[in-house]
């Protein structure tokens, strides 16, 4: 019994033995005279039961079952759960684990368990005008990568995205080693398959979407009329040359602030759900990407304000292995070689095809091949020239060479 019943009892005990008026009782206790009258009858009935109350001793009818709480909080310490935030631990407990419990009785149990949640630290900087989103579905595309380490194994690599100014929606999630040109075009590849042709795309000034034309102050009369094909990267040219996809470009990260966000969202969920579901390399995490991005537009996705899609139909003409793949110009020599990035390569064809201007292109998709004289030829690694540095090579194209010719478990550097 708590001091407070205590002393309520001693007065009203006090009442009744004729120590203390009503009214004066009622003064002391802060209560009507009726109450006061009626405590008096009860005490009299029943005791010292008439002040303690009934729910004395009870837990309230939304207490939480000790061993629940123990379990909870062992779930939140475990590596499956002690990266996430309080909110995204709830949904997995009800998801995984079948626990349905309020936020804020999550947050009483972990908080006097001494955890707490993870907290976004902001810092006072520019105010940016926020921009209303496009009307429709497909009309803009945000696009841009982040190097990050995704699988927690202390190295970093590069997810490349595309996310729906209209809706929120991710409409592609692909990894490399590296940002680059690669990952884009998987990226746009998972969106031209599953939505069809977007009428713009909404990135950064990086090298793989704009030309930096520094000197164009300084071009002749021939680069000033060619000017719109100089402004072009490979990404560019393919976007806007075979799709029709216009590009725009960002002069500041907050312009592109949708998926610039959308980072925030994906390095505090992605790597849970990776380790979730036993993915551990970026093999494994390209193959099964899509169940997240269909998990993540189902939470977050909101709908447009104008029904109509911006997305126009695919023409089935298209042949993406093809479109979609990293294109360089080489000549061959007087054996048929090219060199790119210093390692040679070799046309496989019984038709000598030397000293001819080729198209050298590979992806992930078709591995590396030649385009000449509208064919495509398959290509053999030659080797690697004495003054080429295999830590020079980028990572992407490494990986690749390894994976279509040392499959047998060998490396370049052998």
């Amino acid at each position: 019994m708590s001091k407070e019943t205590l002393g309520k009892l001693a007065l009203i005990q006090g009442a009744v033995d004729g120590r203390y008026t009503v009214n004066e009782l009622s003064k002391k206790l802060k209560l009507s005279k009726r109450r006061i009258k009626q405590l008096k009858k009860a005490y009299r009935e029943n005791g010292e039961n008439a002040v303690i109350h009934g729910n004395t001793g009870r837990h309230p009818g939304n207490y939480t079952e000790e061993k629940l709480r123990e379990k909870i909080t062992a779930l939140k310490k475990s590596d499956n759960y002690k990266e996430t935030n309080f909110t995204h631990f709830q949904e997995l407990l009800l998801e995984r684990e079948n626990i349905k419990i309020s936020y804020t009785t999550l947050c009483s149990i972990l908080k006097k368990a001494g955890i707490v949640s993870k907290k976004k630290h902001r810092t006072e900087g520019r105010k940016f005008k926020s921009r209303k989103r496009r009307g429709r579905f497909g009309e803009m595309l945000q696009a841009d990568g982040s190097t990050f380490d995704w699988f927690g194994t202390g190295r970093r690599c590069a997810l490349h995205g595309f996310i729906d100014d209209a809706t929120g929606r991710i409409v592609g999630l692909y990894f490399c080693l590296n940002e680059c040109l690669m990952g884009y075009l998987e990226v746009l590849r998972q969106t031209l398959n599953k939505y069809g042709i977007p009428l713009e795309i909404y990135a950064d000034k990086a090298g793989i979407f704009t030309v930096n034309n520094k000197n164009e102050a300084n071009w002749t009369i021939e680069e000033q009329l060619a000017g719109a094909a100089l402004n072009k990267t490979q990404f560019g040219k393919i976007v806007e040359n075979h799709f029709r996809i216009g590009i725009i470009s960002a002069h500041t990260p907050q312009a592109k602030g949708r998926i610039e966000r959308l980072w925030g969202t994906l390095q505090d969920r992605l790597p849970i759900w990776l380790r979730l579901q036993g993915i551990t390399n970026m093999e494994q995490a390209n193959l099964q990407i899509k169940k997240f991005i269909t998990e993540y537009n189902n939470k977050f996705a909101v709908k447009p304000d104008l029904e109509e899609s911006s997305f126009e139909p695919l023409n089935e003409s298209f042949d993406l292995d093809k479109l979609l793949a990293v294109c360089y110009e080489r000549t061959t020599d007087n054996c048929g070689c090219f060199s790119f990035n210093n390692i040679t390569f070799q046309i496989d064809t019984k038709i000598p095809i030397v000293k001819k201007k080729i198209k050298f292109l590979f992806s992930e998709k078709i591995g590396f091949q030649a385009f000449y004289d509208k064919v495509y030829y398959p290509v053999s690694f030659f080797g690697m020239s004495n003054k080429c540095k295999i830590g020079r090579i980028p990572d992407v194209l490494k990986v690749l060479i390894e994976k279509y010719y040392f499959s047998d478990g060998r490396n370049m550097a052998a």
